[in-house]
C-alpha cells in the first residue's frame, strides 16, 4: 500500500462535507496494478459535472500509478454515495424484494442498477477499507449503522431466527450453490466479517431486536 496514493485519492474528495474510504485489495494485500476501489460520500448528490471531474481525477491516479482500470461497474454507478444512499443501503435497500443474493456478474443493466450501487455501499463499509479523509463522525454513524444491516442480512439469508455467529458468517462468504467472494456478496475476511456481526449484533439487541447468549453465541430475534 501507497501512502503517496491515499493521499492522492483523498485530495480528490469533490465536496466539503461527506468522506471518502478506500476499500478492496488495497485495504488489505494488493496486487502491483490492482485497481484501488474508491467511495466518495456527501449529503447532496453531484452534478453531472463534479462527477465527471471526479472519475476522470481517479482514472489519472490510476494512471500515474500504474493501476488497472476496472469499470465491470461504472465508475458513475460506484464512485459516489448521498447520505440517503448509505442510509437506505444500511437499511437493505439493495436487497429490496430478492431472493437470489448472487452477483449478476455478466449483466451491466443490473451491476449499474440503483440496487446494485447500494449492495456495493454495504460492502464497502462491512469489508476491510480505509478512511481517507472527511468527516470521521458521519463516517463511524454509518459504519454502525451498516454492520446492523450486514447481521439483519446474515438473519434474512439462513431464514431462522437463532443463528450461532459461525453460521451467519457463512451465510454471508457463500451461497447455498457454493458461489463466493465477488460472485456472492463479496465478503472473503471471515475474522473481519466476524468481528462486523458482533458489533452489528450489538446494536441489533440494545435495539432489543435479537437476544443474544454470550456463552455460546447463538441469538435470537426477539
Amino acid at each position: 500500500m501507497s501512502t503517496a496514493l491515499f493521499t492522492a485519492a483523498a485530495a480528490l474528495h469533490p465536496v466539503a462535507d461527506g468522506y471518502a474510504v478506500a476499500y478492496g485489495s488495497h485495504a488489505t494485500r494488493p496486487g502491483p496494478a490492482s485497481d484501488l476501489d474508491l467511495l466518495y460520500t456527501g449529503t447532496d448528490p453531484l452534478t453531472a459535472d463534479r462527477l465527471h471531474r471526479l472519475i476522470d481525477g481517479v482514472k489519472q491516479l490510476h494512471a500515474d500509478h500504474g493501476l488497472t482500470v476496472d469499470e465491470e461497474v461504472s465508475f458513475a454507478s460506484k464512485l459516489y454515495a448521498t447520505t440517503r444512499e448509505i442510509e437506505h443501503a444500511a437499511h437493505l435497500g439493495g436487497f429490496d424484494g430478492v431472493t437470489d443474493y448472487v452477483t449478476p456478474v455478466g449483466d451491466p443493466a443490473a451491476l449499474n442498477g440503483q440496487g446494485f450501487k447500494l449492495r456495493l455501499v454495504l460492502n464497502a463499509l462491512t469489508t476491510p477499507h480505509i478512511f481517507l479523509t472527511g468527516d470521521i463522525h458521519a463516517y463511524r454513524r454509518h459504519v454502525a449503522a451498516a454492520e446492523r444491516g450486514a447481521a439483519l442480512l446474515a438473519m434474512r439469508i439462513a431464514g431462522t431466527g437463532k443463528l450461532t455467529l459461525a453460521a451467519a458468517a457463512k451465510a454471508l462468504l457463500s451461497s447455498v450453490e457454493g458461489l463466493t467472494e465477488k460472485h456472492f456478496l463479496g465478503y472473503r475476511h471471515e475474522s473481519h466479517l466476524h468481528a462486523v456481526l458482533r458489533r452489528g449484533l450489538a446494536h441489533l439487541a440494545h435495539e432489543d431486536l435479537v437476544r443474544i447468549d454470550h456463552d455460546t453465541i447463538p441469538w435470537r430475534a426477539t
